[in-house]
């Protein structure tokens, strides 16, 4: 028997794809787009322009293998399994590691050739100055031991878990515990580490660092090579588990063979009941969508994650209780927990039930699409409003100590103006981009085949574009001079308002005109008004 066959055929299959080749060129003309926009926005610096470049380009180098990793392994071992096929292929004599190795080919070959792309952009800053070749090896091999350590962490999440927005948050959990979970325990104060820099090289993220002359320089050379050793270490370890996780995850779990009491079961069932009854009198596809319990708990327990960030990075930096930017960063960083989750949710229901064909059958009833529409809705309400109510709370609540810290010296009401305005912004744009994930999360899950791609868009269009827009413009500008990070917030959250109307407005007429239609042939419609005349509407259309 062939070693690794699946490896091979996914190679072979990988070889004829026209994606493979269209993703490398892809990768190669953004490299060389960024590199001449970086070039020619700091054309007026006095800065070297070759560092710059090279620093830039490696930082996207780092996202994209960071996203990447994950995005193409999440999803590729439990799809199998919602599928059904994955028992298939133990079925032969192919063993866990046969069918994980060929997973990882499959999906990383795409990967691998953008990152490889990008290496002669990278190369051009040696041309340019102040960049060494030994800098460039350092961060082509940080990135492709990164991509590999993102990628043995989505297979990993992908073994345990069947739902494809389930494993990618716990790929991206597990990610974020072993990126910062060892400086932050070396810098507790509990264990009295004589030397907490030592926790870094235990962080896949700090080759990132040390792969620029600078950082490389400042600490001990060693650390670059063990922390490269410890990320392998971890990648590897993480592969395996999937390869021994992988032959009976796909079976059903067995059922239990103690029950449980009597008074156990009789109060759950009561309760069930109770909910059911109450739900099915507000709206019948909320009854459907409703998550359970705990998936509404786990939304608690990251806000609770962030309450103690918050109250941990006293220990870390020497900052005031009520410091303004460490209170805005972390009602930042709940208000986008919140909106991720949200994104996710609102996709992969529809989703879920568009590839099952529910919602083919749900849609021959006489519940029409309205109150379809308006159950999921309310469902994403009944999970996400009590959290963004408190986070609400949360800000009221900080920027009224933070108005008592301030200086009597200071002019009050120009800083209690500014502080007012900051959280005033920050709340608005929390209710707004929540508003608008409802709809266009619900659009793009209903007509993307993965609900992963469809949350990622979602967010995309929400959260990144306005971000991507003030900074283009404002570089293009001021050549790229440090913004005020006031100002960025502000102006960015603008911009997100107005864009969040549009795409909320796009979603929601679509919605509206096209939700059977896209249930009926599983595609989104050309929306012209030719290809609706033309366009012969399925048998469900006469189920009204």
């Amino acid at each position: 028997m062939t070693f690794l066959p699946v490896v091979e055929r996914e190679l072979r299959v990988a070889a004829r794809r026209r994606g493979t080749y269209w993703s490398r060129m892809s990768a190669a003309i953004l490299g060389w787009a960024v590199t001449a926009w970086v070039l020619i926005a700091a054309k007026d610096l006095g800065m070297e322009t070759g560092a710059l470049v090279f620093e830039v380009l490696a930082v996207v180098v780092f996202v994209y293998t960071a996203l990447g990793g994950l995005l193409a392994t999440a999803d590729c071992l439990s799809e199998e399994k919602r599928d059904g096929t994955l028992g298939l292929l133990f079925l032969t004599d192919l063993k866990g590691y046969d069918v994980v190795f060929g997973k990882l080919a499959s999906t990383s070959v795409k990967i691998i050739c953008g990152v490889m792309a990008v290496a002669p952009a990278l190369a051009v800053s040696i041309v340019l100055g102040a960049v060494t070749q030994g800098e460039i090896a350092r961060v082509m091999l940080v990135a492709v031991n990164l991509l590999f350590f993102f990628l043995c962490a989505g297979l990993f999440a992908s073994s345990l878990c069947r739902q494809d927005n389930r494993a990618l948050g716990l790929a991206a959990i597990l990610s974020i515990c072993l990126l910062a979970g060892a400086p932050a325990l070396a810098r507790l104060s509990f264990f009295h580490f004589a030397h907490p820099d030592v926790g870094f090289i235990f962080s896949p993220a700090f080759g990132c660092f040390t792969a620029f002359d600078d950082f490389y320089d400042k600490f001990p050379h060693d650390w670059f090579w063990f922390n490269f050793l410890v990320t392998q270490i971890l990648a590897w370890t993480l592969l395996t588990l999937a390869c021994r996780i992988v032959p009976g995850s796909w079976q059903d779990a067995p059922a239990r063979k103690t029950a449980p009491r009597r008074g156990l079961v009789k109060a759950k069932s009561i309760r069930g009941t109770t909910e059911r009854k109450e739900v099915l009198a507000v709206n019948v596809f909320l009854w459907r969508a409703t998550q359970p319990k705990m998936q509404r708990t786990l939304v608690w327990l990251a806000l609770l994650a962030v309450a103690v960030l918050w109250f941990a990075l006293d220990s870390f930096f020497p900052l005031h209780r009520f410091d303004v930017t460490k209170d805005l960063l972390m009602l930042l960083l709940g208000g986008v927990i919140i909106k991720v989750w949200l994104a996710s949710e609102s996709a992969a229901s529809l989703s879920a039930d568009r590839r099952n064909a529910a919602l083919e059958l749900l849609l021959t009833t006489p519940l029409p699409e309205a109150e379809i529409l308006k159950g999921q809705r309310m469902a994403l309400w009944r999970q996400f409003a009590e959290p963004a109510a408190a986070l609400f709370l949360a800000n009221i609540f900080l920027l009224m100590m933070e108005i008592l810290a301030l200086s009597p010296n200071a002019a009050l009401s120009d800083e209690r103006n500014l502080l007012v305005g900051l959280h005033l912004i920050t709340a608005l744009s929390l209710m707004v981009d929540m508003l608008t994930l409802s709809w266009v999360g619900v659009w793009q899950g209903l007509v993307m085949r993965k609900p992963n791609n469809a949350a990622m868009l979602s967010i995309l269009e929400i959260m990144l574009i306005p971000y991507a827009l003030f900074f283009g413009f404002y570089i293009m500008a001021s050549n790229m001079t440090a913004p005020n990070w006031f100002s960025v917030l502000i102006f960015t959250n603008i911009l997100g308002l107005a864009s969040g109307f549009f795409f909320a407005q796009n979603a929601h007429t679509r919605l509206a005109e096209y939700f059977r239609y896209v249930v009926a042939v599983g595609v989104a419609p050309k929306f012209r008004r030719e290809s609706e005349e033309e366009s012969a509407t399925p048998a469900l259309e006469g189920a009204e």
